[in-house]
């Protein structure tokens, strides 16, 4: 019986209304799940099925050959893309392999390329300084007809390379133009 305390709160007759309501779904569909099979409309064998059954098998013996057989062919399946799964990381692993190799290879001919490229300007410093000499050594006016005909980048590196008074008595024998191109790029 209500004590006058619990009946003091206005929604307890809707709050106990759901709590019944709750307990009886959950008899019901327990009943469902735990209720023998035969009882169920949808449960037992269907008309194929019986009439594939012997007549004297109870209906969880027809249907375990079925359900061993459902089982053998979901363990083939499993088993088939198992196999696929080690092929694809079989070959996951030789492509990794080669890719590795190749890598290994690149480093090693890009190790090469950079030697090649150091020897090559390490030859051409010395190629730059043999010239520098021999520019220095020279009269100024014949040093300026000869970088008159030179490319200008490698006439301003061998300019920079040069005494500053040499480069600068160079620089007065050459025609104005080539001059200022020259000084512009020294500058830079």
């Amino acid at each position: 019986m209500p004590t006058a305390e619990s009946t003091s709160w206005p929604g307890w007759k809707f709050f106990s209304g759901l709590l019944v309501l709750g307990l009886l779904t959950k008899v019901t569909i327990s009943g469902l799940f735990l209720s023998p099979p035969a009882s169920l409309p949808s449960a037992g064998l269907r008309l194929s099925e019986a009439a594939a059954s012997d007549a004297g098998t109870p209906a969880t013996a027809a249907t375990a050959p079925r359900l061993m057989a459902l089982l053998e062919k979901e363990r083939h399946a499993v088993q088939a893309r198992e196999a696929a799964l080690n092929t694809k990381e079989e070959q996951l692993r030789l492509l990794k392999k080669e890719v590795e190799e190749r890598l290994h290879e690149l480093k090693a001919m890009q190790s090469r390329v950079l030697e090649f490229l150091e020897d090559e300007k390490r030859m051409q410093s010395e190629h730059n300084r043999h010239l520098v000499a021999t520019l220095g050594a020279m009269p100024p006016d014949r040093a300026g007809k000869l970088l008159e005909k030179m490319d200008e980048e490698v006439a301003v590196q061998l300019l920079r390379n040069l005494k500053g008074k040499d480069a600068g008595a160079i620089l007065a024998l050459l025609p104005p133009d080539k001059a200022a191109k020259l000084s512009n790029k020294l500058i830079k």
